[in-house]
């Protein structure tokens, strides 16, 4: 062997793990590598303490110096293997000793878990830092369930059985569509603008935040296509725009997971029902249930993410509340969800222009707000809100439903 050509590998091997002073013996055929050996011996910081022939073989002991290839201490023995199960590895089980109560130090680098860190490396200031702002028990399971749930906005929707609609049924479909993709917008880029910020010790984290965002994404996807599938065209509504605007100015990630997973989404969740049911074609109603699935994993996150910070600090509860009042005050002359919506669902569920259908789906739109308030209102005190603060907080949610 020569150095150069694996025999570095193999001193390494041998030289890496032992102490200093502990030493080994090299026995080469080849005069120039051990001449080359008393230079790779000092310039990597150990001595040869021996040199003699044996027959047609150089005999050298190298002595393990105190100098180091890292900067960190030796790695340690390996320990229990991870828990695998019939199905799988799972997300769970990436810790054996779960995660650590204490804050993560906010100047590391990119330490995948398991890994020890070199000294040296660039600090990264991570903002994000505090496992009890960011967690939720449930947070591998929902990460799991993103993983198996995936979904293809090409080949999964049925969009050959969307052709054919009468005109106002489209202009309906589209308006709704549209509508739900404004919103979708915001639901990406909230949690898109958290992923720089989380400090990678908590990795659960970022694959969660990775999911949420992919599944916006495909989301915006979907409904944009259906939107333009048979050449309609809508309004992108400017109150939704100022709205959903509200929603990128909330810095917090707790109070951000109110505003976006508990009540936006939570409300959007009824709202994808509705349209589910009353699709007039499946593709319209396959989009719906799909992004459906998805949007029950993000509205889970914000329910358990912030009743866990609220047990682990009630005096939480009064920052929270601020930040629903804080994004009222700028929505004050926002009334109500747009008119145009409220005709647009209207014909999606009426599925013709005759009084006694739209009659009955008017009274159905009527019942799907109500529905949204209180179940709002339910999911907000399951967030660990008390009923009146729930109502409170529940009222204060914009119009716009996101």
């Amino acid at each position: 062997m020569e150095l150069g050509g694996g025999l570095e590998v193999l001193l390494a091997a041998m030289l890496d793990p032992a102490s200093p002073g502990d030493e080994i013996e090299v026995s080469t055929a080849s005069s120039g590598v051990a001449g080359e050996l008393l230079g790779w011996a000092r310039r990597a910081g150990h001595d040869v303490v021996d040199e003699r022939k044996d027959r047609d073989r150089t005999l050298i002991v190298i002595r393990r110096g105190t100098s180091r290839r890292v900067l960190a201490p030796p790695l340690a023995a390996a320990g229990e293997p991870a828990r695998l199960r019939p199905d799988g590895f799972h997300t769970r089980d990436l810790r054996l000793n779960g995660v650590p109560d204490a804050g993560a130090d906010p100047n590391s680098g990119f330490v995948p878990l398991g890994s020890l860190a070199e000294a040296g490396a660039f600090g990264f200031a991570w903002q994000l830092n505090d496992r009890d702002g960011l967690w939720s028990n449930d947070l591998a399971q929902l990460v799991e369930g993103a993983s198996a749930s995936q979904w293809d906005a090409s080949r999964d929707i049925p969009w050959g059985e969307a052709r054919g609609l009468a005109p106002f049924l489209e202009q309906a479909v589209c308006q709704v569509v549209t509508f739900i993709a404004q919103n979708e917008y915001a639901a990406y880029y909230v949690p898109a603008r958290f992923q720089h910020a989380v400090n990678p010790e908590f990795v659960e984290v970022l694959l969660w935040l990775a999911s949420h965002v992919n599944d916006e994404a495909r989301h915006i996807e979907v409904f944009t296509k259906r939107g333009v599938l048979n050449g309609a065209h809508a309004y992108a509504l400017a109150s939704a725009q100022r709205s959903l605007e509200t929603l990128l100015q909330e810095t917090d990630f707790t109070a951000s997971a109110l505003l976006l997973n508990v009540l936006g989404e939570g409300s959007f969740i009824d709202l994808l029902q509705f349209v589910e049911r009353y699709a007039p074609d499946p593709a319209t109603a396959t989009a719906a249930r799909l992004a459906h699935r998805d949007e029950l994993r993000h509205v889970r996150f914000g329910v358990t993410h912030v009743r866990q910070a609220l047990e682990k600090n009630p005096d939480l509860q009064s920052r929270l509340v601020a930040a629903a009042e804080q994004r009222a005050s700028r929505l004050l002359d926002l009334t109500g969800i747009s008119p145009l919506i409220v005709e647009a669902l209207t014909v999606l569920a009426a599925g013709s222009l005759t009084p006694t259908r739209l009659s009955e789906a008017a009274a159905a739109v009527r019942g799907l707000m109500k529905d949204i308030a209180a179940n709002r209102t339910a999911r907000l005190q399951e967030a660990g809100f008390d009923a009146a603060t729930a109502r409170y907080v529940s009222d204060l949610h914009t119009p716009n439903l996101m």
